[in-house]
């Protein structure tokens, strides 16, 4: 994969010439979403987004981990506190996906795979005080509905004392088709 995508770039090197555009998004805008490879391209056509209009923050299920939502401080958290304080962001939306992978985390086939990775899943609960199995797929990220999944991770990103109080959205696109649904309005205007 590595000399595919080399060699794809110096064919992309040859007939393209970027524009500059600033590292301020151009409609101080900060969006989290997942890091699903079906989200690739289709995602910014159905926003209606151009490189340099939003940062994009990509995690896992578009959400912070449960172990992660007390005190608001974590990487996600971090990185909206640059995007806001270094490079002008003034909204926040978080849009997860149906079908999401994290919707769905089977305890057991995680665990399998692991072991098969050479990572003792056990030996990761005790070290990172998990307590258990259940601690270990919350650490992950698993929830159960997108839906509300956003609507906590738009709450615990309101919440944080490292951000100010600016407008944060919450929305889920259809994985299938890129229709938008409003999970959380925000304040549209301020």
């Amino acid at each position: 994969m590595l000399y595919e995508i080399l060699a794809h770039n110096e064919q992309f090197l040859q007939k393209t010439t970027l524009p500059h555009v600033g590292h301020a998004p151009r409609k101080h805008t900060a969006i989290v979403t997942c890091m699903d490879c079906r989200l690739t391209n289709m995602f910014e056509e159905a926003l209606g987004l151009e490189r340099g209009d939003v940062l994009q923050l990509r995690t896992a299920g578009a959400t912070i981990p449960t172990p992660d939502r007390t005190g608001a401080n974590n990487d996600l958290i971090r990185s909206l506190a640059a995007g806001i304080y270094l490079l002008g962001v003034r909204r926040i939306i978080v849009v997860g996906h149906t079908e999401c992978g994290l919707s769905r985390v089977d305890p057991a086939t995680m665990i399998a795979s692991m072991r098969a990775l050479g990572v003792d899943p056990q030996q990761l609960i005790e070290r990172e005080g998990l307590g258990n199995v259940e601690g270990l797929v919350k650490w992950i990220g698993a929830f159960q509905d997108v839906h509300l999944n956003v609507q906590d991770v738009v709450n615990v990103i309101r919440s944080s004392a490292f951000l100010p109080k600016i407008p944060v959205h919450g929305l889920v696109i259809d994985i299938n088709t890129g229709k938008l649904t409003v999970v959380d309005q925000g304040n549209p205007h301020p």
